[in-house]
This record gives structure tokens, C-alpha cells and sequence, in this order.
């Protein structure tokens, strides 16, 4: 085994049922034209952005309050800010393990350190700073206290996941260690009578203490270099209570019935309904736990959960939750235009989904979560890296654009938590053989039985669809190389050493089973044309309307590249719309042309094409809209075709034929 497979199995974080391993993030290095820039602009200026602005918020200054004992000490920001930090601790975290910056180092390590003093000065472990600043006798929403409000449970978990992510990025121990202080104090009085009855009003801690769990299996002797207790049975039992004392309210407040998730069991639960974040981080986390523990119930109620969301309640770009009030999913088959799609809700789905591939195989998983990745995330957070998306709507006015800062910015931690994720995705392997999940210039290592694999993939994805990857085992070995071939490829040619090769399509994988010699080259070339796609006919909103997709990306006009002609004058900008959408018609067959600019941001492909009155449209990427221009946009367009009720099959969305 080579040295650098050894470290990588030591970097992965592993759960006992799996039947895919992940590949850790600092085992897979990105090379790719699409990519890299958007991940040197997150090292670069969101990481230090979202830093600094907490910073001014006063959010770190709250835990010096609390470490002063000061008694004119206020809290500044919303309850959760500390679980804002402490996802932001996570998320740069991995930046670190990929790429290392000494001055983003240095940085964490200063947070960290006001951090643990905090702490320190409370004394049990407990830290939440503005219970302890503004409720101080009402820990965990307890003697009169609103724990929904609080977030208490849901703090605790951002900071024993950073403290996780931190270690395994960098070996450091000082997070970590009050991650585990935390997770022990709620251990001793979280749990059956006659401990309390006491679980998440926000989910995320789920999966965070699984994620403990397994370390605490792994690597128990850090229990003694920490000199606290790190028991991994007590965080299983922790996170199964959780999860089963859904819906049992006695000796408790509800936390809003469907609004968190807490009207029933888990278990009993089968429509997503509620706060879309909250539930799509539970969903997560009760998959983590079959990956923990094997109970095919926990997958049984996650897959149900995933199908009713994916194939009733998710927009075309991946966004969830349709409705602004309460920023909930709708009901099934409601997904308007307008709806709220937040971008941490799109993350969180995107957690989901993987973890679902984890324990399943199954690429519908990974066509999420890439769906996800190019539209919505990408969205979330401008090109320069300085803005962002809280809201995702397929349709705008012109009064949506992204802010610098919100009263509640949750959204920039939770893409600064997925996007270094991305690596991770991108390989998968088992026993047989190796996943390639997303196609993006890279280079990773993994065991294959006995055998280290280097495989290097060389592409222009998502703006082309040819692949190119070299495989090379230390030595000649018999293995497989499943190579996802995504929902909306119809058609597609596979290579190797430019012959044609026998495979086997299964679970969505294009299967190749043969002895690999090193330096042996997969050649996978994916037709890329411009469709039109239409929605499932319960969805009445669209019924007469298609969007355009290409490749992974979805795309839409904005009213800076597109003008109108009314009686022999051109109107341009919010002049060519009406009623917040653009007032052009698709014909029944549009001829597209596609056009790759250079200068466009970093680079990207456009689409062009003629409405039904023969003028010129525009189609730009969606998550490229509102870079340029605070006008209109428009990813429905209005098309006259056939409606059938036949040939679903559980789909949501489909190609126009």
C-alpha cells in the first residue's frame, strides 16, 4: 500500500454500513477550467468576506463577553450566529486541507482560541452565547425559555462538526476538544427518563455527533491526548434518542409540529413538509444514522423522503421549499416561479443526496446533487464573492439581487461548507472497483481491493461533454470503472485506448470490468445538445411553458441581453417585460445555437435562438444571472406543446421530444 493511500484512509471518515467509500477532500486535487476559478475566489474573498463581516457584526465579540464575565456584556446577531461561525469554521476548514493558507490558518486559530475561553469561563462544557448573554436560566429553551429561538441544540452541533472537520483537515485537536466537552455535557442530560427530553428544533447536530461517533471509533486514543472523555457508544445513543423522540413532546414544548419536523416520529414520516432546511439536515442526519448502525428502517423512511421531494417538490435547478412563509416545502406539486428556494436548503439536500449514494450506489443521487451544485449553490454567491443569494426564484422583477450582508446570513457558511466538499464528490470506490460521480479536471488515489489507483480526469465540463481519463494502477489488476452517465444524456460513446468497449449500464453507472494496465486511457464523450424540458402536468403553473437545459445547467433570459420589438421600437430592459416575466414565446421547434465566450465571467457557454415572432433571445446560465445588471429574468418561457399524462415513470421533469 502506498503512503499516500495509508493517509487517505486515515483522513476519510468512514461509517461501518457504507457501501461506497468517500475519497477525502485532501486526497483529490482539482485541476479544471470551470472550477478552479470559483474555488480560488472562495479561498480568496468569500472565506476572508464572511469572516470579516461577523466580525463586525459583533458575533465574535460575544464569545469574549462571555469569557470576561462581563456583566454590561450584550449579544449581538441572532441566537444562531455561533452555529453561523462555527459552519464557516467547518467549511474553511477543508479550504485548508485542499489548499493551504497560513494567514486563513492563523485566522481560525485566533476564533478558536476566543472560542474555547468562552467555554472555559462557563465551566460544564455548555456554550451558547446568547443564551448565556440574554437568557441565562434558560439553557436548551428550558423555565420559560423558546429553544426553536434559542437554537442551543443546533449551535452545539455546528461546533462538534467543525470541531471534526478541523482535526481531520489539520490535526489540530483545540475545536475538537471543545466539540467533544459540548457533546458530553449534552450526553449526561439529553436521553430517556430520567435524563430530558430535550432534541434539535433545527437539525444538523444529527448528523455532527454521527460524525463524532465515528471518529470516537477510529481513533479513540484522542480521548487521552485531550484528557476528556470521548465515549463513541454515548453519542449513538445520543442521536438515535433524538431521532425517535420526534413528535413525543411530553415534558417539552412542540417545536411547531410540521414546521420542525417534530409532529411524529421520524420514522412514521413519509412527505417532506416543514422548514425546508431543517428538514433536508434531518433527512441527512437520519441517513447517517443507517450508515452508523445498518437499521434498514432509517433507510427505508430516507429513500421515501428523498422520492417525495425529488419527484413532487423540487425545482428544476434543485431548489426546495416553495413557499416564503415559514420557508417550507408546498404542497406536492407545488412549485411556483416565485418560490423561496433557499440556498441552504438547496446545500442541505445536497447532504442529503449524498449520503443516500453512500449507502445505495445509486446515481439518481449524485444527478441531484450535481443539479444542485451547478445551479443553485453556484447561484447562491456572485461571481465576485462578495454577494449573495438567500432566496433562489426562477422569475425576478428586478427587485431580487444579491446582498452583501443579511440580518440572518446563514446562506454564505453553508456554501462555504459545500463547495470545498466538492472534491470529495467527485470519486467514489468499493471493493470492485472505482465511481467517476462528476466530471471535473482532477486527480485522485484510492485502494482498490489491495491495489492503489491513480485516476486523472481531463475535461471541459460542463461546457462540453467530452471526458478524458487515464488509469493507473501501481500495478496491472481486474477491476471495474463505472462512469455516471447523467439523467439528461440520451446519448453517449465510450472508449478505451480508442477502441469500443463492452460495459454494463447498472444503477445509472456505464460499467467497465476488465484488467487495467497503467496509464490505460477511458474515453467517455456525452452528447451535449440544448433541449427544451417540461414538468410533471400536475404542476398547472407550467402547463404551457418549457425551460432550457443544457448539459447539468439550466438556463434563463435576463433583460440586459434581450430586447423587444413593439410596433417597429425596441424595448429593452424591464421595458421588454411584463408582469415579472419575459413576454416572448418559445416556437414549437427553436433552432438553438450555442456560443462559447471567453470574456463572460470566467467563461461560459450561451445559448441563442429566435421566439416565436422571429427576434433574437438570449439564454445566459442561471446561476450566472444578476452579475451584470440589476434587471429582469425569466427561466420558464412560455411554449405551446403537447401535454401527456403517459411515460413519467417517476419523473418530475423530462425532455420535450
Amino acid at each position: 500500500m502506498s503512503v499516500k493511500a495509508t493517509q487517505m484512509n486515515k483522513q476519510a471518515l468512514t461509517y461501518k454500513h457504507q457501501v461506497v467509500r468517500n475519497v477525502p477532500v485532501q486526497s483529490v486535487t482539482i485541476q479544471d477550467s470551470f472550477w478552479e476559478p470559483k474555488l480560488k475566489v472562495l479561498r480568496e474573498v468569500s472565506a476572508y468576506d464572511i469572516l470579516n463581516k461577523f466580525e463586525n457584526d459583533g458575533a465574535m465579540r460575544n464569545f469574549d463577553f462571555v469569557a470576561e464575565g462581563a456583566a454590561e456584556g450584550f449579544h449581538s446577531g441572532e441566537p444562531w450566529f455561533d452555529g453561523l461561525i462555527y459552519e464557516t469554521l467547518r467549511g474553511i476548514s477543508d479550504l485548508l486541507a485542499t489548499s493551504y493558507d497560513e494567514q486563513l490558518d492563523e485566522r481560525v486559530d485566533g476564533i478558536i482560541e476566543r472560542i474555547v475561553q468562552a467555554q472555559a469561563a462557563v465551566g460544564d462544557g455548555y456554550i451558547n452565547t446568547y443564551t448565556l448573554l440574554d437568557r441565562p436560566g434558560q439553557r436548551w429553551g428550558e423555565n420559560g425559555g423558546f429553544l426553536r429561538w434559542q437554537h442551543d441544540v443546533y449551535n452545539a452541533g455546528c461546533l462538534v462538526e467543525a470541531g471534526v472537520h478541523h482535526y481531520k483537515a489539520t490535526g489540530k485537536t483545540a475545536l475538537l476538544k471543545a466539540a467533544v466537552q459540548f457533546a458530553n455535557h449534552m450526553c449526561e442530560i439529553m436521553g430517556p427518563s430520567p435524563k430530558r427530553n430535550i432534541v434539535p428544533a433545527h437539525s444538523l447536530p444529527e448528523e455532527a455527533v454521527l460524525k463524532l461517533y465515528q471518529l470516537a471509533l477510529d481513533e479513540p486514543e484522542l480521548g487521552s491526548v485531550m484528557k476528556v472523555p470521548f465515549k463513541a457508544t454515548d453519542y449513538l445513543e445520543l442521536v438515535t434518542f433524538w431521532i425517535h423522540n420526534r413528535g413525543n413532546h411530553e415534558g417539552r414544548y412542540s417545536h411547531g409540529g410540521e414546521y420542525a419536523q417534530d409532529h411524529k416520529s421520524v420514522l412514521e414520516q413519509d412527505e417532506a413538509v416543514g422548514h425546508a432546511v431543517r428538514a433536508t439536515l434531518l433527512y441527512a442526519g437520519l441517513t447517517a444514522l443507517y450508515l452508523s448502525t445498518g437499521e434498514e428502517p432509517y433507510l427505508n423512511t430516507a429513500k421515501k423522503l428523498w422520492d417525495n421531494i425529488s419527484y413532487q417538490k423540487s425545482h428544476i435547478t434543485g431548489g426546495v421549499g416553495a413557499v416564503h412563509h415559514d420557508e417550507k416545502f408546498g404542497a406536492n406539486y407545488e412549485l411556483p416561479d416565485n418560490g423561496y428556494l433557499e440556498t441552504c436548503a438547496g446545500a442541505g439536500m445536497g447532504f442529503f443526496s449524498w449520503n443516500l449514494f453512500l449507502a445505495t450506489g445509486e446515481s439518481r443521487y449524485i444527478d441531484k446533487l450535481e443539479t444542485i451544485l451547478y445551479n443553485i449553490v453556484l447561484a447562491g454567491r456572485s461571481i465576485d464573492g462578495h454577494k449573495y443569494f438567500y432566496e433562489n426564484p426562477l422569475v425576478s422583477k428586478g427587485g431580487h439581487n444579491r446582498w452583501e450582508w443579511h440580518t440572518c446570513p446563514c446562506c454564505p457558511p453553508m456554501i462555504i461548507k459545500i463547495l470545498p466538499e466538492l472534491a470529495s464528490y467527485i470519486y467514489a470506490y468499493d471493493n470492485k472497483g472505482a465511481f467517476v460521480n462528476l466530471y471535473i479536471g482532477s486527480e485522485s488515489e484510492m485502494l482498490i481491493g489491495d491495489i492503489p489507483v491513480t485516476l486523472k480526469q481531463q475535461t471541459n465540463y460542463p461546457w462540453a461533454g467530452a471526458v478524458g481519463l487515464t488509469v493507473t494502477p501501481e500495478q496491472e489488476a481486474s477491476f471495474e470503472i463505472r462512469l455516471r452517465i447523467p439523467e439528461w444524456c440520451a446519448q453517449y460513446e465510450l472508449q478505451v485506448n480508442e477502441q469500443a468497449v463492452s460495459f454494463e449500464l447498472v444503477n445509472g453507472y456505464a460499467v467497465i470490468d476488465r484488467v487495467w494496465s497503467p496509464g490505460d486511457r477511458i474515453h467517455l464523450d456525452l452528447d451535449m445538445p440544448v433541449h427544451l424540458v417540461e414538468v410533471h402536468p400536475n404542476v398547472t403553473t407550467h402547463s404551457d411553458k418549457a425551460a432550457i437545459r443544457r448539459g447539468p445547467m439550466l438556463y434563463c433570459l435576463e433583460s440586459v441581453d434581450n430586447e423587444k420589438i413593439v410596433n417597429g421600437t425596441v424595448l429593452y430592459s424591464r421595458d421588454a417585460l411584463r408582469d415579472g416575466h419575459m413576454d416572448r414565446k418559445l416556437p414549437l421547434q427553436p433552432v438553438f445555437e450555442t456560443e462559447h465566450r471567453d470574456q463572460f465571467f470566467d467563461g461560459a457557454v450561451l445559448v441563442k435562438t429566435k421566439d416565436a415572432d422571429g427576434n433574437d433571445m438570449t439564454a445566459v446560465p442561471y446561476p450566472y444571472w444578476n452579475n451584470r445588471s440589476r434587471g429582469t429574468m425569466v427561466l420558464w418561457l412560455q411554449h405551446d406543446h403537447p401535454v401527456r399524462d403517459d411515460g413519467w415513470d417517476n419523473k418530475l421533469y423530462r425532455i420535450i421530444e
